[in-house]
This record gives structure tokens, sequence and C-alpha cells, in this order.
């Protein structure tokens, strides 16, 4: 059975974890990062250059979902992400967590400013291996991952270097934070089903993910008898998890 790295490495993610939680709770006890140069900023530059080079995240808002789906808005509304700072490497990186952003608010297992005392209460009763992604403690990290374990709700940091993936402690990358989770989600490891903010999902989540699994994502733009809407829908999460 592929353990990997998941416990191994929970125990001092979430030590980590914890304490970058305490620090976010009192924001007069941090400092703010230095400048640092190469790194790229994603709004516009100052001509004065007063702008500091780390991109401010907008505080999600998280609403009931409307009933009509509609394509992901664009411009000043789409730039907005995740609850903290974190500075880019690249422009390509930026447009990577973008992107990445984008498809989880779709995924449903995505709990935005979610600290892990919360993520653990909500797991806490859950089934062996049931898991959500939220935003990390960490100021240099994107994404945690949460889930049910053998003992109990732990936390293990998403790590993301050279536009790979990867979990805190393990040596495996991939692509793409949906083709870490088809790995660990795997038969053959310990994640099982997402645990979703709205239970029971609904049934046109549910088909999506069966048009993905029947077909596969590749067919989708061939396949008879689907609108433009409809498509659109399914490219916005083209995954099975």
């Amino acid at each position: 059975m592929v353990r990997d790295s998941l416990d191994r490495t929970s125990d001092l993610s979430q030590k980590q974890e914890q304490a970058a939680e305490t620090q976010r709770q009192n924001p007069e006890e941090s400092h703010r990062p230095e400048q640092t140069s190469g790194r790229f900023n994603a709004e516009n530059e100052d001509p004065a250059g007063s702008k500091l080079d780390f991109l401010h995240w907008c505080k999600l808002k998280f609403e009931e979902e409307p009933e009509s789906w509609s394509l992901p808005k664009t411009g000043a509304d789409a730039d907005s992400l995740p609850t903290h700072l974190r500075p880019f490497t690249s422009p390509a990186e930026y447009q990577l967590v973008k992107l990445t952003y984008l498809q989880l608010l779709q995924s449903g297992y995505y709990w935005g400013p979610l600290t892990m005392e919360e993520a653990h209460q909500k797991l806490s009763h859950t089934p062996l291996g049931t898991f959500l992604l939220r935003d990390s403690g960490q100021p240099d990290v994107f994404f945690t991952l949460s889930y049910q374990s053998e003992d109990g709700p732990t936390s293990v940091r998403v790590l993301l270097n050279n536009l790979l993936f990867n979990l805190y402690g393990s040596q495996k990358t991939f692509t793409s934070l949906f083709a870490l989770l088809a790995f660990y989600t795997s038969s053959t490891c310990k994640l099982t089903e997402p645990y979703r903010r709205q239970r029971p999902e609904r049934l046109k989540q549910i088909c999506r993910r069966a048009v993905v699994r029947t077909h596969g994502v590749e067919s989708i733009c061939t396949l008879r008898g689907l609108s433009p809407d409809v498509k659109a829908y399914v490219f916005a999460y083209p995954y099975c998890t």
C-alpha cells in the first residue's frame, strides 16, 4: 500500500501550521514581509515604485452559489485570490495559482480561510480518508490539505515549487493540485471522499464529474448535444474528484 508521507510529516506540518495560525490571529505581533528582489508583482507596477512586491489577497465572501451557473468573471473580480500574502516567483506561477483557485471554487471541497482547528472540527466525525482543501496558515504557502487519518484529523501543507505541487515531506511532485489529489485518492492511498461545503451536493455537479469520468475531458468539445454553456461548465472543473 502506498503510504507516501501523509502520516510521517503531518505532526511537524500541524505544529508549524498552528504557530502560523496563532500569528495570523495576532496581527499586531507579526511583521510585514520585506520586499524581495526578483519577485513577480501580480498587480500593475507603481510608477513611484511604492508598491510592495507581493500580492494582496482579497478576502473571500462565501455566498450560496446561484442556481444558474455563469462563466467566471473577468478583470478585477477574477483576480480575487485566497486570503493571505504569498510572493510569486514568476508570471507563470501566478497564472497557475490563479487557475487552480478558480477551479477549486467549482470543486465544492475548497473551504478558503478555514483555520486548522475549524477544519479538524468539521472532519472529526467523518469516515477515514475524508479530506478538504483550505487556505494555509503559513504566509509562504497557498493551500493546506486536511484529512481524517487513523489518528484523527490531520493537516499537511501543499507546497508549490518550480510550478510543481507536492505534499510537505514528500518528494513526489505533480503538475497540478488536482493530479496530486487524483494520486492520493487512488485505491492504494489513504484519501477517499472530499468533504464538500454543500451537502447534499447539487445534481449538476455530480453530472459534470460523471461526464468527465465517462467521456474524458478531451472528448467534451466533440460531444453532440452539449451547448456551449454546458461545455464551459464542464471545463470549469474538468476532474473526477
